[in-house]
């Protein structure tokens, strides 16, 4: 999955038009985390990988400003102290989470979106806690 973060200006709407857009392009949401910052809308949309730059250019052809972020999907433990473990391990490894959303739970484990500064580096470390799948 890739997130697409959309800078709006904030007004009735805009999650509709947004989603709209994805509709007609026939790309499908994985994730949405919007946010009202001082009058602008911050919203950060997951779709596959493979829709990425398809989406992207959705958004920019309708006048939407999109900033690019990777994110990886974790999957962990459904247990107290299990995000402090994954946290402080890529803390430890010099790696910086910039952006992290719960996406949902599946019997005992938690699935989260995160943005990383040094994706790479978190994929080697995490191993088969990286899911392509949710």
């Amino acid at each position: 999955m890739k997130e697409l973060t959309i800078l709006a200006k904030d007004k009735p709407g805009v999650i509709a038009d947004i989603s709209y857009i994805m509709a007609m392009k026939k790309v499908n949401i994985e994730s949405i985390d919007a946010h009202s910052v001082s009058g602008n809308a911050v919203i950060n949309l997951g779709v596959q990988s493979a829709q990425y730059e398809h989406a992207k250019a959705a958004l920019e052809e309708n006048k939407y400003a999109v900033l690019p972020m990777q994110a990886l999907v974790v999957k962990i433990p459904d247990k107290p102290g299990a995000l402090a473990e994954l946290s402080k391990k890529l803390a430890d490894s010099g790696i910086n989470i910039s952006d992290i959303h719960v996406l949902g739970k599946d019997g005992e484990f938690v699935y989260d979106s995160i943005v990383v500064d040094k994706p790479n580096d978190a994929k080697k470390l995490l191993g088969d806690m990286i899911t392509e799948g949710f």
